[in-house]
C-alpha cells in the first residue's frame, strides 16, 4: 500500500517518515457541500464511492527568491502532500480533494472499510544482525 509521508495526521509508534493514516486505494463515501453545512447532518448519502488514486505534491508558496528575476516564486515540495486525486466508481470522474477532508470521512466512518495501518519495523540500529567480518 502507497502511503503519504510525512503527513501532518500520522501512523504512531516508531514512525521515522511520519507515514500518514490515509492509502492509497481506499475507497470514501464522499459528501456534497450541503451535508457539511446542514446544521442538523442527518444520515449520510452512501451510494458515490471515490477511490484514492494519489497524493499530489505540495506547494510552499513564495518560498524562494529568484536569482534572475528578482522575484519570489512557489515551490514544489514531494514530502508535503495537502491534496489527492481521488476517482469516481460510479461515473469516472477525477478531482482534487483535502487529505484533511479524507480523515474527516475516515473519522465518521464514510468509507468502505476502515483504512488499518500495517505496523513499521522498528529502524533502531541496536535491532541490525552484527555483519562477519572477512578475514
Amino acid at each position: 500500500m502507497i502511503r503519504q509521508y510525512y503527513a501532518q495526521r500520522r501512523q504512531g509508534g516508531d514512525n521515522p517518515k511520519g507515514v500518514g493514516v490515509i492509502a492509497v486505494g481506499s475507497i470514501y463515501y464522499l459528501q456534497n457541500d450541503s451535508y457539511w453545512r446542514d446544521r442538523f447532518r442527518g444520515m449520510p448519502v452512501c451510494r458515490d464511492p471515490w477511490i484514492v488514486l494519489a497524493f499530489l505534491n505540495g506547494v510552499v508558496a513564495a518560498s524562494r527568491r529568484s536569482v534572475t528575476t528578482g522575484k519570489w516564486e512557489d515551490v514544489f515540495v514531494s514530502g508535503r502532500s495537502d491534496l489527492a486525486l481521488v476517482r469516481s466508481l460510479r461515473d469516472g470522474r477525477i478531482r482534487k480533494i483535502a487529505v484533511r477532508t479524507l480523515i474527516l470521512h475516515d473519522d465518521l466512518g464514510m468509507c468502505k472499510q476502515a483504512t488499518v495501518y500495517p505496523t513499521l519495523p522498528r529502524l533502531s540500529h541496536r535491532n541490525l544482525p552484527l555483519r562477519p567480518i572477512a578475514a
